[in-house]
């Protein structure tokens, strides 16, 4: 049976369509791309990022779930993307769902999945080339530690220089971190 069958019909699309909207939402947060390249580059490495997620048991069988079926609605994807002044509101709603309809650990997982999608957009654009080396072997390991340090990069500006992210996306992962733990 499949994890996401527990969930209303609704509640499924909300839960699938963060994986890409929390993508869309960080990329269009920042100020300093040019042009639709770097957009495209942006979505690029968020659905490498959704297929990673979806091919690994990392962060448990909804997560891979929700990033797998993320991908295979592409007739969405549309939709999603123009759906992200939300974005926010609607983690909180995802989190209400999952605290309701999930388990313990299914949680903790889901908001590492969608601050890994998020830090990953957000990097695309200015990757260095040792980022983009670690996009083969590792490269997921190499994304869950970023995002279990984003929130301790939150207090310490030096952190996010490693990151390698706009100070525009440093304040939307900041207010995805706040809204996953409150």
């Amino acid at each position: 049976m499949s994890e996401l069958q527990r969930f209303l019909p609704a509640d499924q699309d909300l839960l699938v369509g963060l994986f890409l909207r929390v993508g869309y939402w960080i990329s269009g947060i920042d100020d300093t791309d040019i042009g639709d390249g770097s957009e495209q580059q942006e979505e690029s490495q968020m659905l490498k990022i959704l297929k990673k997620l979806s091919q690994s048991d990392k962060l448990g069988v909804l997560c891979a779930e929700l990033a797998s079926e993320a991908l295979r609605q592409k007739g969405n994807w549309t939709r999603w993307s123009t759906q992200t002044d939300t974005v926010l509101e609607d983690v909180k709603k995802a989190k209400d769902l999952i605290i309701t309809q999930g388990t313990v650990e299914e949680l903790p997982h889901f908001g590492k999945a969608l601050v890994m999608i998020a830090t990953a957009v957000a990097q695309a654009f200015r990757e260095e080339a040792e980022d983009v080396a670690q996009e083969g072997n590792g490269y997921l390991s190499w994304l869950s530690e970023k995002a279990t340090h984003v929130a301790l990069a939150i207090n310490d500006r030096a952190a996010y220089k490693d990151l390698n992210i706009s100070p525009a996306e440093d304040s939307a992962l900041n207010d995805l971190l706040t809204t996953l733990k409150g």
